[in-house]
């Protein structure tokens, strides 16, 4: 009978213990939780059961502790919790001891600085300026660093696969060239408003707003005159770039510096104050009179310019325009410097190669060589076998050039006293000495050739005549 009383009041116990833990709310608690308490909670509500079946008197097995296999595990888990270390205890105590102490001297230093303040005004735009400047020179650079090469990693991920393109080194790049520029006007700007600092009603008045302008144009004249010369200096040392490419880059080089720093002198005369507009109507209408008086100068340079860019001829080239002939020597903007034949400087004004016709020399592929032999009247029926003979030596002269014209050998001209043989080819480009020595080498074998078929040299000269 007691047995039965005891077997009933567990189960009571163990309906009760259930239903308690199945009417909490789950849908509120994160998932971690939620995970805890349901592996913890039979391990609990096991124990409970267990220790009021043993108040009652219910003898219980061993073997009832343990239901399965990993009630000994969670039950472990569940309150085999240790207490942390007395270090991480200190720990906490001396950050929150530290963060307390900082609290309460920033409260008490505060009102002092506070107080400074209002009674300096002016340090804390000193404070302010001398922070943006400490950014120009220190952080500024870093930041501009980073920049590039987050540049350089995106426009690489944007090419195609199997394309690349070489590294751009800092001091080359777009964000290089604006390192300077931007460090001195953010200086400029800052010891500028200290200045309007000490002399409030003068400096910030009548310089301030003028002289910032002035600096932001010439930053910004600086900084393209320095993007564009990094990116010259760039094609220019690729080695895609051909001779004459790299004549007119050069040029190009020049005369954007020229306009970029008549640019930059107009926007800051006029950002200063100066009527460029009335200057330039008025020295419009002087301009006539003075373009008048001096034509010729102004077609020289207007030539000189006109020759930077279309370049009939270089430096070291050898050029015939009309009565003058020689070798290159200097090209400026107003007269062009020749050697000629002679060893003589020439000194020719631009304007007379844009009216008359320029021969670059140095400039072709093959020189043509024509000659002329005079041969006896007798040895007329010779003239066939001394002509195949000659332009089949010709054929085989590795200086002849063979891609336009083949070599020829024919007679000309028939007298009564002669007769004249023709030879003509076309030879590779080469200097002036070794086309002198290819052209005596033709007609040398020429003349042996001749004399090999026993044919003799004529004259010109008619003897009938004397």
């Amino acid at each position: 009978m007691g047995g039965g009383v005891r077997l009933s009041l567990l189960k009571s116990l163990y309906r009760r213990s259930t239903s308690s833990s199945s009417c909490k709310p789950l849908s509120r608690r994160p998932f971690s939780r939620l995970a805890a308490d349901e592996y913890v909670r039979p391990v609990t509500s096991s124990f409970g059961l267990l220790h009021s079946a043993r108040a009652i008197g219910y003898p219980l097995k061993p073997s009832l502790y343990y239901s399965s296999t990993s009630t000994p595990l969670l039950a472990s888990r569940a309150f085999s919790s240790q207490p942390e270390p007395d270090w991480v205890h200190k720990a906490k105590d001396v950050l929150h001891e530290t963060a307390n102490k900082a609290k309460e001297a920033s409260d008490q230093l505060t009102p002092h600085v506070q107080q400074l303040f209002d009674s300096n005004p002016y340090l804390k735009d000193v404070s302010l300026t001398m922070t943006g400047t400490l950014f120009a020179w220190v952080v500024m650079p870093k930041v501009l660093r980073r920049f590039h090469r987050y540049a350089v990693h995106s426009s690489s991920a944007l090419l195609p696969q199997g394309f690349s393109i070489d590294d751009v080194p800092y001091e080359k790049s777009f964000w290089g060239a604006l390192e300077d520029p931007a460090r001195y006007l953010m200086t400029f700007i800052a010891f500028a408003q200290i200045a309007s600092i000490v002399a409030p009603t003068t400096v910030a008045a009548q310089y301030f707003f003028p002289a910032l302008k002035g600096a932001l144009i010439l930053s910004l004249v600086w900084f393209l005159h320095r993007w564009k010369t990094n990116v010259i200096s760039r094609v220019l040392s690729s080695k895609n770039v051909a001779g004459l490419d790299r004549e007119k880059l050069l040029t190009l080089d020049k005369v954007s510096s020229v306009g970029l720093f008549a640019i930059g002198l107009m926007a800051s005369a006029e950002a200063c104050g100066v009527a460029v507009q009335s200057i330039l109507t008025v020295g419009g209408v002087g301009g006539v009179a003075t373009a008048f008086a001096a034509r010729d100068i102004l077609g020289n340079v207007l030539s000189g310019l006109s020759m930077q860019f279309s370049r009939p001829f270089s430096m070291g080239d050898t050029i015939k325009a009309g009565s003058v002939e020689g070798q290159v020597v200097e090209m400026g903007l107003t007269t062009t410097s020749l050697l000629n034949a002679e060893k003589f400087p020439v000194l020719v004004p631009n304007s007379l190669f844009s009216s008359q016709v320029i021969v670059n020399k140095s400039r072709a592929q093959w020189r043509a060589i024509a000659s002329k032999i005079p041969l006896q009247i007798d040895d007329l029926d010779k003239i066939p076998q001394i002509s195949d003979e000659i332009k089949e030596t010709l054929r085989s002269n590795p200086k002849v050039f063979l891609g336009k014209e083949a070599p020829h050998c024919y007679l000309s001209r028939v007298e009564k006293s002669f007769a004249e043989l023709t030879i003509g080819c076309n030879l590779k480009y080469m200097g002036k000495e070794e086309l002198y020595t290819t052209q005596q080498e033709v007609l040398l074998e020429s003349v042996k050739i001749i004399k090999k078929h026993g044919a003799s040299l004529g004259t010109t000269w008619d003897n009938s005549t004397l």
